[in-house]
Formats: structure tokens, sequence, C-alpha cells
């Protein structure tokens, strides 16, 4: 249907890629956006830092419960408003109390940050075929100055270092990471900061086979609150439920899953892009009709798993001022 054999995996994977996100990013997906597209998640997140970095298959948080309380997830843009209240955290003039909020901050190449820098990194393989594979590791040295370095002929940001069994060292300390890069590799791959002193090691990411650059979302929770949900192994973390939505994980062979797994949607799409491709004015129209009925097969789907007539709506007229709080039972 698409001009690709049976047989030609990688041409088949890419142009499957190429559908999911042209229908992922598409305007008519909304802030909803399309059926398996979201997750219902729990994380927990510690007071003393109270910051959630997402994994690798989550694009943002969409909705948030603290302590099973709703609570909005701002944009960077929220604390930059001319008439706003400005950078959070900060305590208000008028009190040292308010409602939690989460607010977005910038993508961040580790789950963990680097602690008591200098620190050397240490890079573990998993799998004994990935030695001789390499990791880019980029960011600045014990003086604070980025941190280059000569790859052949070509002078690289940051500095490689090739794996081998069981670990291999970087070459030089680091006082902050700005980015990981590593080949394709059969296993995981995990980086941990050592102490050059005392040889302590804490874990900062671990990437997947098929993961080649590091990025994860990063929010920001304002204030965590003190008195409620602890977990029961852990007093010190707060117990957080969310609504995400999903990543798109390229797929690479027949066994990896599909973030949109519409298959009419994405046969549709996939006639689409090849017509796209064809320089004459019947093709483009012809991809803009089959474009179309993706997106009606796709909006057709959701109306079946979600309904219609049935939306999640809030409706509070009267705000916190609940009819339970007047003793009103019924509005005439």
């Amino acid at each position: 249907m698409v001009g690709l054999c049976q047989s030609d995996r990688d041409g088949i994977a890419a142009m499957a890629n190429t559908v999911q996100r042209r229908l992922l990013y598409a305007k008519e997906a909304g802030d909803e956006s399309w059926w398996g597209t979201w997750s219902e998640m729990a994380f927990t997140v510690s007071r003393a830092q109270p910051y959630l970095t997402l994994p690798r298959e989550v694009a943002r948080l969409e909705l948030v419960d603290i302590c099973n309380v709703p609570r909005p997830v701002n944009s960077q843009f929220k604390e930059y408003l001319q008439f706003g209240n400005g950078r959070m955290p900060k305590l208000h003039p008028w009190c040292n109390w308010r409602a939690p909020q989460v607010y977005s901050r910038n993508v961040v190449p580790t789950f963990v940050d680097l602690s008591s820098p200098p620190q050397m990194l240490t890079v573990f393989l998993t799998d004994p075929a990935d030695a001789g594979k390499r990791v880019l590791l980029q960011g600045t040295d014990n003086n604070g100055n980025t941190i280059y370095s000569q790859d052949g002929l070509n002078q690289v940001l940051g500095v490689y270092v090739t794996l081998r069994l069981p670990f291999v060292t970087a070459p030089v300390q680091f006082s902050r990471i700005t980015g990981i890069q590593k080949d394709q590799t059969l296993g995981s791959v995990q980086i941990f900061q050592t102490d050059p002193t005392s040889g302590a090691q804490v874990l900062l990411l671990t990437m997947e086979p098929s993961e080649m650059t590091s990025g994860y979302r990063r929010y920001f929770f304002d204030p965590l609150p003190r008195n409620c949900c602890p977990t029961s192994a852990n007093p010190g973390w707060v117990n957080v439920t969310a609504i995400v939505k999903l990543e798109l994980i390229p797929v690479q062979v027949d066994q990896d899953y599909l973030l949109i797994q519409n298959l009419e949607a994405m046969i549709e799409e996939a006639q689409a892009v090849r017509y796209s491709e064809v320089d004459n004015k019947t093709a483009k129209a012809m991809a803009q009709e089959k474009h179309v009925q993706a997106i009606r097969l796709l909006s057709g789907e959701i109306a079946h798993y979600m309904g219609i007539t049935e939306p999640a709506v809030e409706f509070a007229p009267f705000g916190s001022a609940r009819l339970q709080k007047q003793r009103v039972g019924s509005l005439m």
C-alpha cells in the first residue's frame, strides 16, 4: 500500500514512526490527543528535593493529584507573567501557606543531579556484546570550563568513553552534566557519579538500548504538604498520582509496540505520506484526503472508547462555597 516490500523491516519501521509522529503532533489531536496516548501513573516525590523527573516514555504531566487532591500544572511561562507572582519558590508576604502547585522546569540529561561536584563519571555496560561502543559525556570540568575533546580530526563538545567490561571511567572530572549521547546498544547502560576521594557511587541515569540521547521532563512541586500521605517505607516522601501524556518511542523490530494502534488510521496516514512525496497537484490533494480520513478514524476510535455525550466536566458556580457548607440541600 505504501510502496515498501514486506521484507524491508527498516523501511517499514521508519514509515510507522513517521506516521505516528504526524498523527501525534497533528493539530486535530488537541490537548487530550488520541486513544492510548495517555496513562495514569504513580510517583513519589521527596519533600527535601521536591522535583519529579519523568521517565523516557512520558512527554508531560497533564493532570496531577497530590495526596488525592487535584492540583494545577503550570507551564514555564506562568512564572514570568507581567502581573503574576514571579518565579517559585517564594513566600507570600501575607501568609506562609499556599496551595500546592506544579511548575514545569527545563529538560534535564539525568534522573538525579550531580551532587558534591566535582565528580568522576563511570559508565557500566550490562551486555558484554556492547564492548567497543561509545558514550559521549558533555558538561563542565572541575574548573567550570566547557569540556571539549578531539575525536579523530573533529573537535567535539564533550568527551567520548569506549565501553568495556566491567566499566569505564571518564578521563576528566565533571562539575555539571549538560548532555549524554550513546551508540545503540544491546543492553542498558548505567552512568554513575564516583567520588574521586572516597570512591562512593550514586546512580545518575540508566539509558535503554534504543535510547541514544538523554533528555527528560522535570517538574517542581511548590510546596509539598508536610502532614499528609507519607509513604510507609519513606516518611520523607509524598505520593503523587498523575495523568501523563505518553512519549513516542520509535519502533525498530516487529515486537515493538505502536503508541497509536489504530491500524486503519495508520494505513491512511502512511498513504498520505507516500502521496505527499509525489510532485503533482493531484497527489497533494490525495495526501490531504488520506490525512483527513486518518483523523476521522482516530476521532471515531476515541468516541468509541470515551463516549461523546459523557465528557468529564467540573462545574463549580460557587467556588469552594459548596451547598453543604451553607446547609442547603437543593436549589429551587
